[in-house]
């Protein structure tokens, strides 16, 4: 059955191509903003629902849909994407100063033939070393931050050669759980 990734980001479509399966994509139209819940779990939840809703419109076709959220959680706040090169920069310095970050990442997969729909959240944490202020601002100035909750990108190079430690699983910190995107593909095909 035809799959399709309901998401524009390259480290959701590199993990799906690095476990193997072949994809369509379809970039939701949506809001993000206008979705707000208290906790982090419920928030990406609801997103990954609403982003899910949004590509199954678009779809005439028997598929497997796949749609995901992220945010980053610090101390108990919920960080998504920044909005401005000020944000931008205080995410990078807590990053920066060691703060561990946790990724909460919810996955929506949705077989279209028979309406069925499962979904689950997955969260893993990193700690960096301290990154270079010149390295923070090309990161800043070349706008890759305003792509990624918390302004990092753990797959990039500049994030990924400074990991002092990671508890859970890399792909669900990148944006997308290898075991929940396993599971629930098999469990719908």
């Amino acid at each position: 059955m035809k799959i399709i990734l309901g998401s524009s980001s390259a480290p959701r479509q590199k993990i799906l191509k690095d476990l193997g399966y072949e994809f369509e994509i379809i970039k939701p139209d949506l809001d993000e903003k206008s979705i707000r819940r208290g906790k982090p779990e419920d928030l990406v939840l609801a997103i990954a629902n609403a982003k899910a809703d949004n590509v199954l419109a678009q779809v005439k076709e028997p598929a497997i849909v796949i749609t995901a959220d992220s945010v980053v959680v610090i101390n108990g706040k919920i960080i998504e994407k920044p909005v401005s090169k000020e944000e931008a920069y205080k995410f990078l310095a807590g990053v920066s100063a060691g703060e561990p970050q946790t990724l909460v990442s919810a996955l929506v997969v949705t077989n279209t033939a028979t309406g069925k729909r499962l979904s689950g959240v997955d969260e893993g944490t990193v700690i960096f070393f301290e990154i270079p202020e010149d390295i923070i601002k090309d990161f800043v100035e070349g706008g890759e931050a305003f792509n990624h909750a918390g302004a990092f990108a753990i797959q990039n190079p500049i994030f990924y050669d400074r990991i002092k430690e990671i508890k859970g699983e890399f792909e669900t910190i990148a944006g997308l759980s290898k075991t929940l995107v396993q599971k629930f593909i098999k469990e719908l095909s």
